[in-house]
């Protein structure tokens, strides 16, 4: 987008969250823009808020939702994507994780969403991914709409990046009123999914998510979960080039190149540690872990395996809109890298435990140069 998705956020919140960080001199149009945006959409959150209140407060939540965890960068959308073409799917649109309060029908859906398929570009920058106001889409925008309790603040904000994934990832340092601010935006957001869709399953995309699976789990304990992993150093260099590509966009103060890097190897490493630790805590029939590189290879017998061990109902009902997709995925092209060898190296180190665990070496998209 070429305005951040403050523009769907709680009026008040919003203000609190540019008077108490630091915004750049250069970027005090976007924000006025953002809060005159977000000003105009008070009266229409107001109504969808008592227009749903009971409509919501009688739905229950889902016993086994189905989370996608991951590290950014990891094949996560491509394998939301697919999924959700299962029309017994329930999921976060594009337009409803920066729009969560303007959900439903009415002037305030057409009017914020007629302007985001202006705003919206037809692919995502770093990636080439198609983008559209429908498509399936992460959560953690949509979570922080009224609370300090999403990760994906740091877009906004990227020095505090590491001071977010502590406290919102990991919910370490913070109050409990943090945490049940959190759960409490999730299951809302997960409950308004499934109505808007007239669903019963839910099925997430978020690799925030991938440092959260006790919190998940208390949240709810027959969770199915589905672990996709890649080559570490294509990981890392893709996570770099696409931060580097969509910050400028949502920032609103700008931080050094050196910094950047550092912080992603820092999350990438602590959120990998803990997803290993983590993960035992799912029963594993509520599990499947898969390679992206085989995955993308040979996608339909892997999901027709994810089918049959999560127990999802319907695979051959969906199985011809899998294909179709997967179908029209051809061709697709993505990024390769020129780095240094000492590049690479460093790379390497930083990445070794993961790269070890997953048996990796160095993938075939890197070019070495002098």
């Amino acid at each position: 987008m070429f305005l951040p998705p403050f523009v769907g956020y709680s009026f008040i919140f919003l203000l609190r969250l540019l008077f108490t960080n630091k915004v750049s001199f250069r970027y005090l149009l976007r924000s006025f823009i953002i809060v005159l945006i977000s000003f105009i959409g008070i009266p229409f959150r107001v109504y969808e808020y008592w227009r749903t209140k009971n409509m919501l407060a009688g739905r229950k939540l889902p016993e086994s939702p189905i989370f996608i965890i991951g590290h950014w960068r990891s094949g996560t959308t491509y394998l939301h994507n697919i999924l959700c073409q299962d029309p017994q799917m329930g999921y976060v649109t594009t337009y409803q994780s920066v729009f969560p309060e303007n959900m439903f029908r009415g002037f305030g859906k057409w009017l914020f969403k007629s302007f985001m398929k202006i705003a919206i570009p037809v692919s995502r920058k770093g990636d080439n991914v198609k983008l559209g106001v429908e498509y399936p889409q992460e959560e953690e925008f949509a979570l922080g709409c009224k609370h300090n309790c999403s990760f994906y603040h740091f877009w906004f904000f990227p020095e505090k990046t590491l001071d977010y994934y502590m406290q919102y990832v990991l919910f370490e340092g913070n109050s409990q009123r943090t945490k049940n601010n959190f759960v409490k935006a999730y299951n809302r957001l997960i409950i308004k999914a499934l109505v808007y869709h007239k669903k019963d399953i839910f099925i997430s995309k978020n690799p925030p998510n991938t440092g959260r699976i006790p919190v998940l789990l208390e949240m709810y304990p027959n969770a199915r979960f589905i672990h996709i992993y890649r080559n570490p150093v294509t990981v890392i260099l893709s996570t770099r080039n696409f931060f580097e590509m969509m910050m400028p966009y949502l920032q609103f103060h700008s931080i050094d190149k050196e910094v950047l890097e550092n912080n992603i190897f820092m999350i990438h490493e602590n959120m990998m540690q803990k997803m290993f630790e983590d993960i035992s805590l799912i029963p594993s029939d509520n599990l499947v872990e898969i390679n992206f590189e085989e995955f993308e290879q040979d996608p339909f017998p892997i999901i027709e395996n994810i089918y049959d061990q999560l127990r999802i109902p319907d695979f051959e009902y969906a199985k011809d809109n899998f294909k179709s997709y997967i179908l029209s995925r051809k061709g697709f092209q993505k990024n390769n890298y020129s780095i240094t060898a000492s590049e690479l190296e460093h790379i390497k180190k930083r990445c070794f435990f993961t790269m070890k665990k997953w048996g990796y070496g160095t993938p075939d998209n890197i070019d070495i140069i002098s």
